[in-house]
């Protein structure tokens, strides 16, 4: 029965001076408490054109500590449980707030101690006034307790995510959890594109020495299912997992299957294991960068799902229905929107694109779902969520919303509710980076300090030395038995922090950090017994403690050049022990077969550091011949006599002198999380199968991301080709007919072998060389040259504003051949193509395994979406 807050409080007065004595002696108690069972009843207000646009959260606030129920509609009842670490003194304050897709305001606030809310047995109910009426009331119930200190008995396993699953039988999968002797068996999940999720949770009784399984199975209709991976461990090592995500890579089938679930505990007092898993996930802490920041300016939305039993019909016939998923951030007056078009499958509509949007963490962004029936009528919104940036990076894994029915304006049939699931991280960011967040912050105000440094105003630097000296002892003495490769990762972080402020050195200097950063667990691995690797990273460490010595801080910024010189030899060596390590037996023997033993290289390296070391302490010149990996000592003749110069080629196309002519002067610099994200991407932290990169959105943030990104990737001679469609030309020659020619006659200049591969070729082939068949271009310019390369590290390839090379007709066998070759490009070999959202290009990359599809918010569209957000809603 509902207990009346109201009163209970009167009967609870007479006692009060009774019992105040009491309390105070218990204020020092610290102790936890649950608030669950939110909900919101009576007159609530509406704020928005119509009650779909009307959400409403409660923001409750503990002595400092704040959490959020998250947006939904009117009569929901949020079964989060939030947490709190109070006293009896402590204050908790229920903040109601409505918005609609536009704006936010709180409409009414109900607070009161902790101690006399314990009073009041059962559910609470408590009526609020609204701001700004003198009549207008709500109530909201809720429950409030106190966790007792006993152990808990209940394990929460949820959000389990499978990606890169093999192809098996009817590529239909289920999962199996075992806790002790407690089983639990999924329902069964076709993949997509070798991806499976199940969103709900399952509880098991456990003991924190309980042994835990997690079982992949491939169904087969008339045998027992097949299980093709497992991962395994104590419930408590499960526990311990940073944020209670559970992330492994199991081999299966010559596949690389990625598993993610999440676990945790239900109820009672905290463990070990708990308190680990709070230590690790503090969100400012998680999305700090190598610099320390806490700030955000670049969100990511992947793997948007809508789980549905029954998906509505728009159109007579199926195939004339449409889904759109509509996004929409809204920030400080400012506006983006997004809509692309979904998969429909039989239960559930799928949105395999990354969105990227520019945020803060006071951003909110509404998702809709909309329904069409592919003719003249206007969309009609299926249903609607609205989640604030700081929510969603505080989950750190699948994100998941149920959706009532009273969210839609059209009739959903079927026994389930529809739920939202998806991916939300910042852009850019690299697990790694979380383990150097406990020292960042006090690093960065040492470097803030430094960076005021003058000639003519000298100071004592040993305070600021000795903040850099402590970090990285720290940082040693909790590697995990790693001594070689973290140490170093730190010490290169810890430069770039320091060189970027005091040398101005370009932020180009980070691709060293996060070549070895993204691919730190299978170098630490990989380097145990390579003698040869370890001692190049001891050298690489020797150069790095030189340059940040005490007496040598003042001085960086006339060192500029030794210090760019350093960096670009660390990522070609980063490259190198990355790639070696990671494709050891392979990679090894082609350099062996290549003339030149691994030894040798190595000892190239070293030798170039010791130089660089050396031009450092006497400011000698440096050397401009930067050591890369040598794979042919001797070009031979045939490479020496090519000539391609009958092989068309596009003059002045390329996108560092010709993008930067036709952005407009007021284009806003792109989001640098953005940029990190695609760099990323470049240098290998994505899955092996995506060879290309397709990155619509605006045509002027598309240009200036692929001028930013050339100029970092030509820094670290990584740009093997870039191609501009954008701006007029002089006596243009541009045009898909020489787009691949173009290519092959860059990546020939950058490598050696790839060229004398080419002549090899084309060059008793006149009809070959001046072929305008562009599939005939891509296999035998680029596929064929490139198949017994060696590509130390990646080479990118930049093609800028692909649709506007021609018109629909003109663009169909340039995108037929990248739809059908593009997977049989080498692993170190990307493409990255920017372009308008036009829709033969999107139809055409749609749910290719081996494209990368991103599209960017735009302000331009959000302020057109948002002058039809009304017609949509009242469709």
């Amino acid at each position: 029965m509902m207990n009346s807050y109201s009163d209970a409080n009167r009967s609870s007065n007479l006692d009060r001076s009774k019992s105040s004595r009491s309390d105070r002696q218990s204020h020092s108690n610290i102790f936890e408490i649950e608030i669950s069972d939110i909900s919101l009843h009576g007159n609530l207000p509406k704020v928005g054109m119509t009650s779909w646009d009307d959400f409403f959260c409660v923001r409750i606030s503990v002595s400092g500590q704040l959490q959020t129920t998250g947006w939904a509609l009117r009569s929901y009842k949020w079964h989060k449980t939030h947490r709190f670490k109070v006293d009896k003194s402590s204050k908790v304050a229920f903040n109601i707030n409505a918005c609609d897709i536009r704006q936010t305001r709180r409409i009414g606030c109900f607070e009161d101690t902790v101690g006399e809310l314990l009073k009041c047995p059962g559910p609470i109910k408590q009526t609020v006034s609204l701001y700004g009426s003198r009549d207008q009331e709500i109530d909201i119930h809720f429950r409030i307790a106190q966790i007792q200190s006993s152990t808990i008995n209940k394990l929460s396993i949820s959000y389990i995510d499978l990606q890169d699953l093999p192809s098996v039988h009817h590529d239909t999968f289920c999962v199996q959890v075992v806790i002790d002797d407690t089983i639990w068996e999924s329902s069964l999940k076709p993949s997509n594109q070798g991806h499976s999720r199940w969103t709900d949770g399952f509880y098991f009784p456990f003991q924190l020495d309980s042994h835990a399984s997690l079982e992949i199975f491939a169904t087969r209709w008339l045998h027992k299912n097949k299980p093709i991976a497992v991962v395994e461990g104590s419930v408590k090592d499960w526990l311990a997992a940073p944020n209670g995500v559970i992330r492994k890579t199991l081999e299966s089938m010559d596949a690389k299957i990625q598993a993610e679930f999440k676990v945790s505990q239900t109820s009672g007092a905290s463990t070990a294991g708990n308190n680990h898993g709070e230590e690790v996930g503090d969100p400012m802490v998680e999305q700090n960068d190598v610099l320390g920041t806490k700030q955000i300016d670049a969100l990511d939305i992947s793997a948007v799902i809508l789980d549905i039993d029954c998906v509505p019909k728009f159109g007579k016939l199926f195939w004339d229905d449409r889904f759109f998923l509509e996004i929409h951030v809204a920030d400080n007056g400012e506006s983006q929107n997004i809509v692309s078009q979904g998969q429909q499958e039989k239960r559930c509509l799928i949105w395999d694109t990354t969105f990227t949007f520019n945020v803060s963490r006071t951003s909110r962004l509404v998702f809709r779902v909309l329904g069409y029936d592919g003719k003249d009528s206007e969309p009609v919104p299926v249903c609607i969520a609205i989640f604030d940036v700081d929510e969603l990076l505080q989950q750190n894994s699948l994100i998941k919303r149920p959706l009532p029915s009273s969210a839609a304006s059209v009739r959903i049939d079927g026994p389930g509710i529809p739920t939202l699931s998806f991916r939300a991280t910042q852009a850019g960011a690299m697990l790694l980076t979380r383990s150097l967040g406990s020292f960042t912050q006090e690093l960065s105000a040492a470097v803030y300090r430094t960076s005021t440094v003058r000639p003519n105003r000298p100071r004592d630097y040993g305070q600021d030395k000795r903040i850099i000296e402590n970090a990285i002892s720290r940082a040693n003495k909790s590697t995990g038995g790693d001594a070689h490769l973290y140490p170093l990762l730190v010490k290169i972080s810890i430069f770039v922090s320091v060189a970027e402020r005091l040398a101005k050195l370009h932020p180009y200097s980070r691709i060293a950090y996060a070549i070895l950063a993204t691919g730190y667990e299978v170098i630490r691995q990989g380097i145990a017994r390579e003698d040869g690797v370890i001692r190049l990273m001891r050298t690489m460490q020797d150069t790095y403690d030189l340059v940040m010595t005490v007496d040598a801080l003042p001085y960086l910024h006339k060192q500029k050049h030794v210090l760019e010189a350093i960096v670009q030899q660390t990522i070609e060596c980063a490259f190198f022990i990355r790639d070696y390590v990671d494709t050891r037996g392979s990679f090894a023997q082609m350099i062996m077969n290549s003339v030149l033993r691994v030894e040798t290289q190595i000892k190239a390296f070293e030798h170039a550091f010791i130089d660089l070391q050396r031009s450092f302490q006497s400011y000698m010149a440096v050397p401009t011949q930067l050591t890369v990996l040598k794979i042919l000592e001797e070009v031979q003749d045939l490479g020496a006599k090519a000539d391609f110069r009958d092989m068309a080629y596009a003059v002045d196309a390329r996108c560092a002198t010709s993008c930067a002519v036709h952005l407009p002067t007021n284009c806003g610099a792109p989001p640098v999380d953005l940029i990190t994200s695609v760099q990323n991407w470049a240098i290998g932290d994505s899955k092996e199968s995506e060879r290309i990169c397709v990155l619509s959105g605006p045509e002027e943030s598309c240009g200036a991301i692929a001028l930013l990104v050339g100029e970092r990737f030509q820094f670290a001679s990584r740009l093997g080709s870039s191609y501009c469609f954008r701006g007029s030309r002089h006596n243009d020659t541009r045009s898909y007919t020489n787009l691949f020619s173009t290519i092959a006659r860059d990546l020939a200049d950058h490598n050696a072998q790839f060229k004398q591969n080419l002549w090899r070729v084309v060059g008793n082939e006149t009809s070959l060389r001046k072929t305008r068949v562009l599939r005939t271009q891509f296999e035998e310019f680029i596929l064929a040259p490139s198949r017994d390369v060696v590509w130390n590290g990646p080479f990118l390839v930049i093609i800028d504003g692909l649709e506007l090379g021609g018109n629909e007709v003109a663009r169909k066998e340039v995108l037929s051949v990248l739809l059908n070759k593009g997977a049989e490009l080498p692993r170190n070999l990307r493409f990255l193509i920017t372009c308008r959202p036009e829709d033969d290009i999107c139809k055409a990359f749609h749910g290719q395994s081996h494209i990368l599809r991103r599209q960017l918010g735009g302000a331009t569209l959000a302020m057109s979406r948002a002058e039809n957000l009304e017609d949509y809603v009242s469709a």
